[in-house]
């Protein structure tokens, strides 16, 4: 029996959570996100079977990257067997694509692969991730890589942060739409609507990237009530505008949220299925309305 081959690797990377700015952090609102620390992404290159899905990844990598990585060595082992085991949920925004992109660069980048990431970061993680969605912020693997939460501003600049802790009067929280969705679609969706119907990007700029940019600097001020405030902006706008990006499904407590205060939600990366982002005044009642398997705390760092 052939040995497994031992890969040098930390065992643990957390997944992350876009607080703000999913879309619009592509044309050029501001964008807060973090690492997801309640479920630490277990993952671990394990022998098993050939994981065909990596392969097109190693050629794109291969034609984009020259030099960047050891490709004979990814394409054999790939071949061998290995494949990347993650406990991250596919299609619910907490990064899996990011996720192979930083295990791929921590075990099979080049000397000259890590000096090209050290020039620009987000720019090199969002050439790999763009293989998974066609376009990419290069925020999930960034904040993958790095564990630490960041704020993006225009221009592609970008800073670390540390987000206050929320009183226990105002709570994050992912709620599980129990459905699985493709991130590329979505993205590339917007982008078209944004860029092709003028109408739809005046709406976009004033009602959501706006709204997007005060409750950053309002969460990063601790001012919870402009936080709830811009959060609700937000949230009506989404779901007033965005049919193709909210499940028909959470239309009626969604509603519900915006009529009664207790909570709001909006979308949480791509939308349209995974997690959607919530914030409450009370965290025990919003888990008993809207139920407790489906609702989880979102501690903040």
């Amino acid at each position: 029996m052939k040995a497994k081959k031992q890969i040098n690797q930390p065992k643990r990377f957390p997944a992350k959570v876009l607080l703000f700015g999913e879309h619009t952090v592509l044309r050029g609102s501001k964008a807060l996100a973090m690492p997801f620390l309640q479920k630490s992404c277990y993952w671990s290159w394990e022998e098993k079977y050939e994981d065909k899905s990596l392969r097109p990844f190693a050629h794109y990598l291969e034609e984009n990257f020259p030099k960047a990585f050891r490709f004979q060595e990814l394409k054999e082992d790939i071949r061998q067997g290995l494949y990347l085991h993650s406990n991250i949920p596919n299609g619910y925004g907490l990064g899996s694509s990011g996720c192979v992109c930083v295990a791929v660069f921590y075990n099979y980048s080049t000397a000259y692969g890590k000096t090209l990431l050290k020039q620009n970061p987000k720019a090199f993680f969002a050439k790999m991730e763009a293989f998974f969605h066609g376009a990419s912020s290069g925020t999930d693997p960034l904040i993958i890589y790095l564990e630490q939460s960041i704020c993006l501003y225009r221009e592609e600049q970008y800073e670390f942060v540390k987000i206050p802790d929320l009183t226990k009067n105002y709570q994050f929280f992912l709620l599980d739409t129990e459905q699985t969705r493709k991130t590329g679609p979505l993205v590339q969706r917007f982008i078209k609507k944004y860029d092709d119907q003028q109408a739809f990007k005046n709406l976009v700029d004033k009602n959501w990237s706006k709204p997007t940019d005060v409750a950053i600097g309002a969460l990063l001020n601790n001012n919870m009530e402009l936080l709830w405030s811009s959060f609700e902006k937000i949230s009506h706008f989404q779901l007033t505008h965005l049919k193709d990006w909210v499940l028909p499904s959470l239309i009626p407590i969604w509603q519900n949220g915006l009529k009664n205060q207790d909570y709001l939600l909006k979308i949480c990366g791509a939308g349209a299925g995974g997690y959607c982002l919530g914030l409450c005044r009370d965290f025990e009642k919003t888990k008993t309305d809207l139920g407790e398997n489906r609702v989880i705390r979102l501690s903040v760092k």
